[in-house]
């Protein structure tokens, strides 16, 4: 359906429609210009759906539809949902961002590549879509925690994330912005948190020069976290600012590539590693991961799930030998799948290359290894 453009309103349209609540136009190829002077009589529009329109600019005067007495069009909007469209600079959402009640925004499937580091406006903004853009660095994960109400994101099927495991994802997004509830459509519970945010610090450690921490900021996270002990209480944001970073170029650099670094040393405080390589390199293959085995097996079905602790270097073909002494099923015949701690209900994530590591794939403390028998 295409709807043709209008130079005015019908009689009684504002008298008609002008208490509607929600309104969608997907598909329709009316113009963002277009709708803005629709919703200039729909004063009470709460929710909106203009997808697969190839908007490609938000900008749009209805001022000749209002008087100056008038709020904007839009104003009350709390959902708004733009999915599939041609959007492709950050920039161009400007005039959402000073929509004083919008809590929700769906973006997914368009062409932004980058948000600001410091993002405008969005006060109110809890609920994120961003799956399918062009996103590829970090840099914009980190400029969403400075959204203030932001609780919820989506962040899946993006350039930065292609060559990473959904673990190893989901754990960096986590331990970059802080106040999230759920990503991806699953919950981040506490204990989700705790877990990612260290595996991020240890991340950030594989960067340290030579040395690590020097001795004033050890001894000022020690001050911390003795006042902490002192206090009965976990470090808050004030806290932070008595970590001493430390000074030079190289340091600076850590600094500005990772946003949350002070805070998250304040929180957890040092994370040891010792350098390495792969995906999440000497972080994860130096953790001793508290896994739970479990088999769907026919032959395993009596079989209850066993807990082992595991490094987090050892490569899947060894995890294959050990469930085949539990759970007699033979590794050639196994499948192997994962499911991250709090996420029982989730779709587990294959891991399907026996020669990485539970390190490679993201595989985090709590977390339950499925091993499922392949037909012969």
């Amino acid at each position: 359906l295409a709807l043709a453009p209008l130079a005015a309103l019908p009689d009684g349209f504002a008298r008609g429609l002008g208490g509607l609540r929600a309104l969608c136009l997907n598909a329709t190829r009316l113009e963002w210009r277009q709708l803005l002077f629709l919703a200039s009589a729909m004063p009470q529009l709460a929710e909106l759906h203009f997808n697969s329109n190839g908007v490609a600019s938000l900008e749009g005067d209805a001022s000749d539809a209002a008087t100056a007495a008038d709020p904007p069009p839009l104003w009350r909007l709390r959902t708004l949902f733009l999915e599939d469209n041609a959007l492709d600079a950050w920039a161009s959402l400007a005039p959402l961002a000073a929509l004083p009640e919008l809590e929700c925004l769906n973006l997914n499937g368009n062409r932004i590549a980058a948000v600001p580091p410091a993002p405008d406006g969005f006060g109110a903004l809890r609920h994120l879509m961003l799956r399918g853009n062009a996103i590829g660095e970090w840099a914009s994960v980190d400029a969403l925690d400075r959204l203030p109400q932001l609780r919820e994101l989506r962040l899946d099927q993006l350039p930065l994330t292609a060559e990473l495991s959904a673990a190893v994802a989901r754990r960096t997004a986590i331990g970059r912005v802080g106040r999230l509830a759920a990503l991806n459509g699953s919950e981040v519970r506490v204990r989700e948190r705790e877990d990612a945010e260290r595996f991020y610090l240890r991340m950030i450690a594989e960067e340290y020069p030579e040395g690590g921490l020097p001795a004033d900021t050890r001894a000022s996270l020690d001050a911390l976290d003795e006042a902490r002990t002192a206090a009965g209480a976990a470090a808050d944001g004030a806290s932070a600012d008595s970590v001493k970073l430390p000074e030079g170029e190289a340091w600076a650099a850590i600094a500005a590539r990772h946003p949350r670094w002070r805070a998250l040393l304040a929180r957890h405080g040092e994370q040891r590693v010792t350098k390495g390589g792969g995906v999440g390199g000497g972080a994860l293959k130096n953790e001793l991961l508290e896994l739970t085995l479990r088999s769907t097996a026919a032959e395993a079905a009596a079989l209850p799930p066993v807990s082992r602790k595991l490094p987090g270097g050892l490569p899947l073909k060894s995890v294959k030998m050990i469930a085949c002494q539990l759970f007699k099923v033979e590794p050639t015949r196994q499948q192997l799948l994962y499911q991250a701690p709090g996420d029982e209900k989730g779709i587990p994530e294959p891991l399907d290359d026996d020669l990485r590591s539970l390190s490679d794939f993201g595989v985090a403390s709590g977390g339950t290894i499925v091993v499922e028998e392949m037909a012969a």
